[in-house]
């Protein structure tokens, strides 16, 4: 635990490194809870929730915090004080090297978004998310395999999944092997704009991958399910190229 006088200490020590007053307060008291909902960290900050709110974005964007997402709701956590080394060579290499990272601000590629969902319902809902975000006519790509549970995640959902997939006439390519090949067909018989390829042998294990037009979402059919979408345009055309090249190995 941390005494009054060691967190007055560590808090000026943090102001020292870089950090807001209330960044400091916030990383202090996410050392000493763990994994945590947004309530604990105001409880334990005797913060106003709208300067943890923001003190969390701000320190998630040095490194300094990480989220995940359970049941619908965020939890955060502190990263390691190690981490507070990475601020220190960071701004001496920032006094040093000024003109060269203004440089490479103008070069530097597509903004990155990484999000993790645990847990059934936070799966479905992120289903739903991504196809509501599709525009109208866009294309799926599905790496798939054996260990595919995606319609028995979904379960009841699936009807309400697969109508509103057709509204909005999008068009899906679905990388499988040879196995699944009776049970593909019948997604094809009841599916419009569905077509399928196999690969010989058998390979999938408990994780595929969907590629959007600007993101990309790996599936992991475990205990609980997990779902990580990176929405990157750059990287969403680079798995599509791979998939491509799949689908021209593929047999009908």
């Amino acid at each position: 635990m941390i005494d009054e006088k060691m967190r007055s200490d560590l808090e000026k020590d943090l102001l020292g490194l870089g950090l807001a007053s209330k960044e400091a307060l916030v990383y202090l008291a996410l050392l000493s809870l763990g994994l945590v909902g947004s309530s604990k960290i105001i409880a334990e900050s005797g913060l106003h929730g709208q300067f943890v709110y923001q003190a969390i974005q701000t320190l998630e964007q040095k490194g300094l915090v990480q989220h995940v997402i359970q049941n619908g709701r965020k939890k955060f956590s502190a990263k390691p004080p190690s981490v507070l080394l990475n601020l220190i060579e960071q701004q001496r290499r920032t006094a040093e090297t000024v003109v060269s990272q203004l440089q490479s601000v103008l070069t530097m590629p597509a903004p990155q978004q990484l999000e993790v969902f645990q847990g059934q319902d936070s799966y479905v809902a992120q289903e739903f998310e991504l196809l509501e975000q599709a525009s109208v006519g866009s294309e799926l790509l599905v790496i798939g395999g054996l260990g595919d549970k995606f319609h028995s995640i979904m379960g009841e959902d699936i009807h309400t999944y697969n109508n509103r997939s057709i509204k909005k006439r999008i068009m899906i390519r679905y990388m499988g092997c040879e196995s699944q090949r009776e049970e593909l067909k019948k997604i094809v018989s009841t599916r419009p704009n569905f077509k399928f390829r196999l690969l010989p042998g058998e390979f999938g294990g408990e994780v595929n991958t969907n590629i959007w037009p600007d993101c990309i979402s790996y599936n992991i059919f475990g205990t609980p399910v997990n779902k990580i979408t990176l929405r990157s345009k750059t990287i969403a055309e680079s798995q599509r190229q791979f998939f491509e090249t799949l689908w021209g190995m593929g047999k009908i």
